[in-house]
């Protein structure tokens, strides 16, 4: 089995352009892990950051390593195929809930203990960092030593001016927890139960673990985060990915992105033309990525160079209400054939609840614009068992969607060509640190009712494709999402036995942290992370979204409402 696994990773090394190699003698030896497929990992932005900022520095190397395809293959680095107990370090890099169970899978079968309690100072040092980790630390606290709390440039280099391999490991937490900041350390707490068994908060377990442990964030935005290693082997292929800002400004109360980000911060014009300028030199293909490209000041100009230099460039996303010419003309120029527009919702009124402050006529505008201008595929994002949704706004979707199909035919047919529409129906997952916290996912078999609504409703039309995400695993999902410590349980059991088995056996709990709406004093188990945006700014927009109330957008200069423009 290694033998094959060897034999991928060569493989994939020699599609690649830009991959670092040193010499491991008297270096830090750092296992950096995606738990996932290479291909995955390549595509993500921000396992290729951090790969480059440990990788600069001069006293440590950093070898990567990802889920291998065979479930029985050994798990080795791509580098140099060593297995993951030979390094001194495993970062873990996590994006997504969904792959806390590679994580675990990943170690035991690298024979080191799943649990931190059974690792000791033989064992690698056992790291997790990303988004994921600091919406909510807690499914994965009992396997992790330490998490790192906020946006790597903050953390990866202060951390490598800390650690030595000789180092006793509470040395090193406390070390890092004096110095650095957003160093959360699962053993220094104890989470605490009722007698309910429902949680009511954390004890602290060495004298210098903070109460809360704040997130790092970068202040201002001036290196922008860019592709390391290009490769055909990923989402992107052959793409030169540039961040063009962190964080958005429109504050849907569904989105973590519009929340632990604050503020919005955006790239230099310059600097954002300088990644234009490397790009160049390596492919014709760049991609713009942020959560809100097109909210970028510079955003135009920024095309305009890059079509200049006869660059095809694509977007992470683009709003509707800010579709300008100049943005469609980039598309155009690039040959992209298909757009994507998420509408989230059906309705006026549930837009509004959402926040999401789009109007119909826009979405629809778009679309035909989009259309005319030569892109004959759309993509249209909504979700159902959205907070306070009722059949009619789950109608909306088939009214919307048959609207913007009107413009679309309408449009194909001058152009003599037609494509295809494909709505993705997602269920909502009620995220830690947004508005929408307190409220309950929807239950399966009314997830399964409002997606028959819109089956029903757009069957016998023409030229639209219905392509929707399992609801048992985004139930799972808003279980790793929201959960506790009991989670790693849960994990453990879905590991050894499916998750059928595993959710089926700890179903009174799934239904209360997934399924119960929350008091307004509840306190949840990822408020030991401290995103700094206080809790009574998310409090008032989830009241608010119950009377379809909408929320000026986030101002990005100093003010008093959320909360974090007053954190020094």
């Amino acid at each position: 089995m290694a033998k094959s696994v060897r034999h991928g990773r060569k493989e994939g090394v020699h599609l690649e352009r830009g991959s670092i190699v040193k010499g491991q003698k008297g270096l830090i030896r750092t296992a950096l892990v995606y738990p996932n497929t290479y291909q995955a990992g390549m595509s993500s932005l921000g396992f290729q950051t951090v790969y480059g900022l440990i990788n600069d520095l001069d006293h440590v190397v950093a070898e990567r390593v990802f889920m291998p395809d065979d479930p029985e293959a050994e798990v080795l680095s791509v580098e140099s195929g060593k297995n993951l107990s030979w390094f001194d370090i495993l970062f873990f890099s996590i994006s997504f809930e969904n792959d806390y169970l590679n994580l675990i899978s990943m170690l035991e079968r690298s024979n080191i203990p799943m649990r931190g309690a059974g690792r000791n100072e033989s064992h690698p040092l056992v790291v997790a960092g990303g988004v994921a980790s600091f919406l909510n630390p807690e499914p994965l606290a009992e396997f992790m030593d330490l998490l790192l709390l906020g946006e790597a440039e903050l953390l990866i280099p202060p951390f490598f001016d800390v650690y030595t391999p000789l180092m006793s490991r509470q040395t090193l937490f406390e070390r890092l927890a004096s110095t650095v900041g957003g160093v959360y350390v699962p053993s220094w707490y104890s989470p605490v139960h009722n007698s309910g068994g429902e949680f009511i908060g954390m004890e602290k377990r060495n004298d210098q673990a903070p109460d809360r442990v704040r997130v790092r964030r970068v202040t201002t935005l001036k290196e922008t985060c860019a592709t390391r290693v290009i490769t055909a082997d990923t989402a992107f292929k052959n793409t030169f990915l540039i961040e063009t800002g962190r964080g958005c400004p429109h504050g849907c109360r569904f989105c973590s992105a519009g929340f632990i980000y604050r503020p919005p911060r955006f790239y230099p014009e310059d600097v954002v033309t300088r990644a234009l300028d490397a790009a160049k030199a390596l492919t014709s293909r760049v991609g713009l990525v942020s959560a809100a490209v097109s909210d970028h000041p510079a955003i135009n100009s920024i095309c305009a160079r890059g079509i200049a230099e006869d660059l095809s460039i694509s977007f992470s996303s683009l709003r509707a209400d800010a579709l300008t010419d100049e943005l469609i003309a980039t598309l155009q120029r690039s040959g992209v054939k298909t757009a994507t527009i998420a509408p989230e919702a059906g309705s006026e009124r549930m837009r509004a609840i959402i926040n999401k402050k789009i109007s119909e006529t826009e979405i629809v505008s778009a679309a035909d614009r989009l259309v005319k201008a030569g892109i004959i595929n759309l993509k249209l994002y909504y979700m159902i068992g959205l907070p306070f949704e009722e059949d009619g706004d789950v109608a909306a979707i088939v009214s919307l969607t048959q609207k913007i199909r009107e413009v679309f035919l309408s449009a194909s047919r001058k152009k003599k060509k037609i494509g295809t529409i494909t709505l993705s129906i997602n269920p909502f997952i009620p995220k830690p640190a947004t508005p929408f916290q307190w409220a309950p996912m929807a239950k399966i078999g009314l997830l399964k009712h409002r997606l028959k609504i819109i089956q029903e409703g757009l069957k016998r039309v023409p030229n639209i494709q219905l392509k929707w995400e399992s609801f048992r695993m985004a139930r799972i999902n808003a279980l790793l999402s929201r959960g506790g410590r009991q989670t790693a349980g849960i994990l453990e059991d879905a590991a050894k036995n499916g998750w059928s088995k595993a959710v089926r056996n700890a179903d009174a709990y799934c239904e209360a942290v997934v399924h119960t709406e929350r008091e307004k004093d509840e306190p949840f188990p990822w408020e030991i992370v401290d995103t700094c945006v206080k809790r009574e700014f998310l409090w008032k927009e989830y009241q608010r979204s119950k009377t379809g109330k909408v929320s000026p957008d986030c101002p990005m200069i100093d003010c008093r409402d959320c909360g974090i423009c007053r954190i020094p």
